[in-house]
């Protein structure tokens, strides 16, 4: 069956979302605050590129900010469609033949295509880290043709000679990417190793979980694991706080008790209802609770980037986390380098086994080269 994913609607002149009238407004932050703050700036900086070339993706501008970081660009199937379901590739340049090299398929925004989300943050580690990354288009704006695109792509970069290592294929989103992701991954679960969410509660919100088990048909009982990262007041990050003020929607919470029990498949899995998550936001017993609505295995902070951060982790039958969830406190509907950081620090663990489609962490992987 087809995955389910929510078609976005912009407005064909200014490109401006059109707002769903069932969805929650935007939570209210001091936005010149954030634009004026350490990530800010770097968030502007990083949206410079994609500012000065919009409608020139390969302009040699473009290709020779990249090649200076240490990564190549190349682009596919952009005269198709108007480059809806085009894509492009970052390889090192120092990539070796005889290597295999992880790879991330990086779903771009709502809104947007495929050369801002080149802008998120990625890039830079991939040089670093020595990974492939891939931006598709998925269809258009809304990503909607992600569960044909993903194996598309993949197959086509396989059959082009890229170095890819089968085991090591991670799906990472923003937004409406975030949701692309989750459908990525439940279609092919047998070719994605973990998946990277951001922000941390989309698919819980949004994406059709609930529609009963057939959804899950495609996923054939393979362990995804994942990382959900988001910020606090983002309206996308579910559960959170902000439930309470807003309309009952019980199937979020059975969105998320789905991907616990079924697709993260957690040892100690407890149950959850609509109620439970609520009583935890009122009263809460910490501040993970008072943040999240949740009971984690593990919990943690740290502060990066000038920004505090709080989290949890969920361990699977092998006592590995199988499912992380982070905020970054006071931060909106964005996306940046701290985000990518820790998500490839968690992604780059997991592989799958192309034998027998087994979930398998790796405690010592450091690279994405090996």
């Amino acid at each position: 069956m087809k995955n389910y994913l929510p078609l976005l609607r912009y407005e064909p002149v200014t490109h401006k979302r059109i707002p769903d009238p069932s969805e929650e407004p935007e939570l209210d932050y001091d936005e010149e605050a954030y634009w004026n703050s350490e990530i800010g700036k770097r968030h502007t900086e990083m949206l410079s590129l994609f500012k000065s070339y919009p409608d020139s993706p390969m302009d040699p501008a473009v290709v020779n900010y990249w090649k200076a970081i240490g990564l190549k660009k190349e682009l596919f199937d952009n005269d198709r469609d108007d480059g809806m379901f085009s894509y492009s590739v970052f390889t090192p340049i120092d990539i070796k033949p005889d290597k295999k090299y992880a790879l991330i398929y990086f779903s771009h925004g709502g809104g947007v295509f495929n050369n801002l989300a080149e802008t998120y943050g990625f890039n830079t580690q991939a040089a670093a880290e020595k990974y492939i990354i891939v931006y598709p288009n998925n269809g258009g704006r809304s990503n909607n043709n992600v569960d044909e695109e993903f194996d598309r792509i993949i197959k086509e970069i396989k059959k082009k000679g890229y170095p890819i290592d089968p085991e090591r294929i991670y799906c990472v989103g923003f937004s409406s990417g975030s949701d692309a992701s989750a459908v990525a991954a439940c279609t092919y679960p047998e070719q994605v190793a973990a998946v990277g969410i951001l922000p941390g509660g989309q698919p819980f919100k949004d994406l059709k979980f609930y529609t009963g088990s057939d959804y899950y048909a495609s996923t054939k009982g393979f362990r995804i694991p994942g990382i959900f990262v988001g910020g606090s007041v983002d309206i996308a990050s579910y559960p959170a706080p902000w439930v309470l003020d807003h309309e009952r929607k019980p199937h979020r919470a059975e969105n998320l008790n789905l991907w616990m029990r079924d697709i993260a498949q957690l040892k100690n899995y407890t149950p959850l209802t609509l109620e439970s998550i609520e009583e935890k936001l009122r009263n809460p017993a910490d501040e993970f609770e008072k943040e999240f609505g949740l009971s984690f295995d593990k919990t943690f902070s740290f502060h990066v980037q000038g920004v505090d951060w709080i989290g949890g982790d969920y361990y699977g039958q092998d006592d590995v986390v199988v499912m992380r969830l982070i905020r970054a406190i006071g931060l909106p509907h964005v996306v940046w380098e701290s985000q990518a950081n820790i998500v490839w620090d968690y992604i780059k663990h997991f592989r799958r086994d192309q034998n027998t489609g087994e979930s398998i962490y790796d405690t010592v992987a450091c690279w994405g080269e090996r």
